[in-house]
């Protein structure tokens, strides 16, 4: 969660004081050795390293390779509690735990550097490059200097020749700046060398008691920024400048600062123990705070901040007790707002954004934007400021407040008023948001549900949900003088749109409507009143796509854009002789994350911008080439909402989500042109681990001998923006004619028995936009003939072989004949055998043996299987679920053979009453269920009225006597968009109804609305 502490950077651009930091959050469930990320460092590679408190851990994008310390394995970490990590000018990643250890990429072990006596515990606060080859390392008693050899040591202790101004202690910071001078961050100071030549002397940070150096860090302008625990953040600007205190009322920065990184051009983080990050503009000073908002799943994994790294793709990784957080880069266009249970007074007070208004009054509201919740309620928020006012829902006042249910549109009139459709009839707000009263608009229950609402011609026209649409001239406070009715009570068959249902309102070019239902397009032209319908033609490529439009769009040149639900995009690209609209369509081949369009809206810049079931979309208005936006885009919301969408006076498209709002501002989407480093991740050759990290050439190939004839090569591309996106192939030169493409979740490269010969492994792998690496990683390879596969030994063996096969041809071909005669007639004979066997064996697989029903597995699969084929084509569908009332006793009374008799006595019932195509399953002991496609639910009441009726007339002869049982029946009919696990809840909810009304009686849920 991001909260604003600076009104400059709340100036500096819109909606930056409520946009949310996003983060993708790893601990241990995901591979981490250790759920606190103590050091973070990239290698040369391109390799992520982070050191936790329980071992170090390396992320090649996909999993995470752990290092512990083990005293009886060679080559392990000195210890697992990991306080720094460093790479030096060599590309050499060092690590600082309890001792000095250098990483060995190409055996993939550690190799401890003794230090000498340390006065103290042997931890290592600190590492820095010495600018010769060398390093400086920070330990409990002060400094240690590691020669270029990697093994002469000479210590640097306060008080020493040439650091007489080094301050005494932990030395918890050093860096080498970009002049080649030396500061060294101590518990009791800063101090600092400008040369190698030059003795380290010691600099004030202000006028108090010497500070608590924690974090050094020098940004791209040459200024360097100090870290202390609880003394503040310093900047010295130039240098031989003195240290600056950074805000010096600042109480966001007196705490413990752990680390300070680049977040993005002239942006640090600063992160502290315990306070989370505080993000800074180092142009204008400004400050933000990151903070952990456990109601936010995407926010920073906690306020406890130990590392923070800024990897080659300009992400930023931050570590602290709560795990690893990582905050893709991102072209700063697209903002997220989360919404709900947030800590934030200022932010969104519900989570499910489903109507978006900017307010277009310039005396009170210029700049606003309304945004009504699926819950109910509305919230007007001010870009610069936060949320303003609110309109809460309160069910017990129905005529002046909003009720506790779907805010589907919103419109404003020339007045500023604000009209607001609910799931319960049109609202009326005042343009400050400060009260509300329900309008009364003849023709109309107050309390219809309503869908759309748009001023188009100074009327207000009016959308139901199964009531047709209205235009409204609102000549005065609640006046309705008159109305035009298209579909609704009273209008005339040339009004009659294509479905009473209007989920979407558009004013058109030449003095039209456009108007999307759930069955079709409408067009109307207002000179006459006439309505053209405009439905899907099945066989037609160029008709309309699909029969539920959800969003309409007339784009910067007059084209008219179409957002249906199963249909994707449908462009209309004129008419043909007959006058029939002709459309372009745009799915998944061109693009879209998902076929299910539910916003559409165009940006200041007259880009295209489309919400769908699966994050947005980008269409090019000249090239109409379509882009899906993600995560790594800076997209984190991905379920939009039906109409949920609208574009600001200042050319922003805003979009609702389940989860808050996206808000996309104008401006050219940059191509993501990261050289994703390919790197190999695990090596084994005959089913053998090898150290991946070694450097193969064709002087030194890797060498496959006879006994380990096998190889397998896993790889990454190194881009962790979008890992799932990146692609990958792999080619044997030599050996494959062409690339082999690699599955993305599988980056193996797998090859046995190869022919002995000299080869080269090709691996490439893109980044998330699919640009491929330039260069393949090659890896030479020689494989080793086996004593039986050389050249000579082969001739002598082809030799005998032609002798002994012109002698048995002979033979061999009377053998066969004789046999192929037999064989045929066995395979006949089991061929039939092992047909009837497989009918008996499904048979039983898939039926109850006592009822000769469907059993549960197979009943729950065909279900999932016919919802699916109703959904796709808009047909009723009904579930029954019948329970044999008191059937326990039956079995008590009569004992189980009664009871399985009554149980068979009812599968034959069901199944002589219902069609070959319903289907009839045993889903418990006593519990059948009944699936009627094509049926409403009263069409299917009337069927389980019969069944139950049957039932309770069936009588079941037995030892004990005639057994007679009654059934009670829940009937529920599927919904749009309905799954078989909803279904089944509402028909189980409507048995539960059945039996607590007493039993042997017929219950159901409302029909689909």
């Amino acid at each position: 969660m991001t909260l604003s502490v600076s009104p400059a950077l709340a100036a500096a651009e819109r909606w930056s004081g409520l946009a949310d930091t996003v983060f993708q959050n790893y601990g241990r469930d995901q591979g981490l050795p250790h759920p606190v990320p103590t050091a973070l460092a990239q290698d040369r590679d391109g390799f992520l390293w982070i050191g936790t408190q329980g071992g170090l851990a390396r992320w090649d994008g996909y999993r995470f390779k752990s290092y512990t310390a083990n005293p009886d394995v060679p080559g392990s970490l000195p210890s697992d509690f990991i306080k720094s990590l460093h790479v030096d000018s060599r590309g050499r990643l060092w690590v600082g735990a309890n001792g000095l250890a250098l990483y060995n990429a190409a055996q993939d072990r550690f190799e401890t550097i003794p230090l000498g006596a340390i006065n103290g515990r042997p931890d290592i606060g600190a590492i820095a490059d010495d600018g010769a080859g060398g390093l400086w390392v920070g330990t409990e008693d002060g400094l240690r200097h590691l020669a270029p050899d990697g093994h002469t040591v000479t210590a640097l202790r306060a008080g020493d020749p040439g650091a007489t101004g080094l301050p005494a202690g932990r030395v918890q910071a050093a860096l080498r700046d970009r002049m080649g001078g030396l500061w060294v961050g101590t518990v009791a100071g800063l101090a600092h060398r400008a040369s190698a030549a030059g003795t380290l002397t010691a600099v004030p940070l202000g006028d108090g008691p010497a500070a608590n150096v924690s974090a050094l860090f020098q940004d791209e302008d040459g200024r360097l920024w100090v870290g202390t625990i609880r003394s503040g953040l310093f900047v010295i600007d130039r240098p031989g400048a003195a240290p600056r205190l950074v805000g010096p009322n600042a109480t966001d920065l007196l705490g413990w600062i752990s680390a300070i990184a680049p977040a993005g051009p002239h942006e640090i983080w600063v992160g502290l123990r315990n306070r989370s990050i505080v993000a800074i503009d180092t142009a204008t000073m400004a400050r933000h705070v990151i903070r952990h908002d456990r109601a936010l799943p995407n926010s920073l994994a906690h306020d406890d901040i130990w590392a923070i790294t800024r990897d080659s793709a300009g992400s930023v990784w931050v570590g602290g007790t709560g795990g690893l957080s990582y905050h893709p880069r991102d072209s700063g266009l697209i903002s997220t707002i989360f919404g709900g249970a947030s800590a934030r007074t200022d932010s969104l007070s519900a989570s499910d954004v489903f109507a978006i208004m900017p307010s277009q009054d310039g005396s009170s509201g210029q700049g606003r934007v309304w945004l009504g919740f699926f819950d109910g309620g509305v919230d007007v928020v001010d870009p610069l400021g936060g949320r303003v006012a609110a309109l809460r829902p309160d069910p017990a006042r129905p005529e002046d407040a909003l009720p506790s249910d779907i805010v589907y549109s919103m419109a404003q009139d020339e007045a500023g008023r604000v009209y607001i459709a609910t799931r319960r009839g049109v609202y009326r707000a005042d343009g400050a948001a400060t009260a509300v009263r329900r309008v009364t608009l003849s023709g109309r229950d107050p309390a219809a549900a309503t869908m759309s609402l748009r001023f188009i011609d100074g009327q207000l026209w009016v959308g139901g949900e199964g009531d047709g649409l209205r235009a409204y001239a609102l000549d005065g406070p609640g006046a309705t003088p008159g109305h035009l009715v298209y579909d609704g009570p009273g209008a005339p068959a040339g009004k009659r749109l294509s479905d009473p249902t209007v989920r979407a309102l558009l004013a058109g070019t030449a003095h039209d409507v456009w108007v999307g239902t759930r069955n079709g397009l409408n067009h109307i032209d207002l000179a006459t009143g006439a309505v053209e319908h405009i439905p899907p033609v099945p066989g037609d490529p160029q008709a309309l796509a699909d029969p539920y439009v959800t969003s309409l769009l007339i784009d910067a040149k007059g084209r008219l854009w179409v957002g249906t639900f199963g249909g994707g995009l449908s462009l209309m690209t004129g008419r043909d002789a007959g006058g029939r609209p002709r459309f372009r369509h745009f799915g998944l081949a061109q693009g879209l994350p998902h076929v299910n369009v539910c916003s559409l809206q165009m940006d200041g810049a007259g880009v295209i911008w489309a919400g769908t079931d699966d994050g947005l979309a980008r269409i090019d208005p000249e090239t109409l080439e379509v882009r899906a936006v993600r995560r790594a885009d800076g997209s984190a919301l991905v379920d939009y909402f039906v109409g949920a969408s609208a574009t600001t006076p200042a050319g922003e498209a805003l979009f609702g989500s389940k989860g808050g709002l996206t808000v996309v501002r104008p401006g050219l989407q940059p191509a993501w042109r990261f050289a994703a480093p390919v790197v190999v991740t695990d090596l084994r050759v005959g089913g053998q681990p090898m150290p991946a990290g070694r450097i193969y050439d064709a002087a030194n190939p890797l060498v496959l001998s006879p006994d380990a004839n096998s190889l397998a090569v896993e790889f990454a591309a190194l881009d962790y923006t979008a890992p799932v996106r990146n692609r990958y192939a792999y080619r044997l030169d030599g050996y494959d004619h062409d690339w082999i493409a690699a599955d993305v979740n599988r980056r193996l490269a797998v090859y046995t028995n190869l022919p002995p010969g000299d080869y080269t492994l090709r691996l490439r792998g893109s980044n998330r936009d699919g640009v491929w690496a330039e260069r393949d990683l090659a890896l030479p390879l020689r494989v080793l003939p086996a004593w039986y596969q050389h050249v000579w030994l082969r001739l002598l063996v082809a030799a005998a072989m032609v002798v002994a096969m012109t002698l048995l041809v002979r033979w061999r071909t009377g053998y066969l004949r004789r046999r192929q005669a037999e064989l045929e007639h066995q395979i006949a004979e089991r061929t039939a055998d092992l047909r009837a066997a497989n009918d008996r064996l499904l048979h039983l697989a898939t039926t109850d043996p006592l009822t000769g029903c469907d059993n549960r597995r197979h009943f729950m699969e065909r279900a999932r299987e016919m919802i699916a084929l109703a959904n796709r084509h808009g047909t009723p569908l009904t579930l029954a679920i019948l329970d044999l009332d008191d059937f326990k006793q039956v079995n008590d009374t009569y004992g189980h053979p009664g009871g399985d008799a009554v149980l068979a006595l009812t599968g034959r019932v069901i199944g002589a009453h219902v069609r070959s195509t319903d289907l009839v399953g045993r889903i418990g002991g006593e519990e059948f269920a009944l699936l009627m496609p094509h049926t409403a639910a009263y069409g299917a009441r009337l069927l389980a009225e019969r069944l139950r009726q049957a039932i309770c007339d069936g009588v079941v002869e037995t030892d004990g006597g005639p057994i007679r049982v009654t059934a009670s029946l829940g009937l529920a009919e599927l919904r749009k968009g309905e799954d078989l696990d909803a279904l089944y809840v509402r028909a189980d909810a409507a048995l539960y109804l059945a039996k607590q009304s007493g039993r042997n009686r017929v219950e159901m849920t409302l029909p689909a609305e």
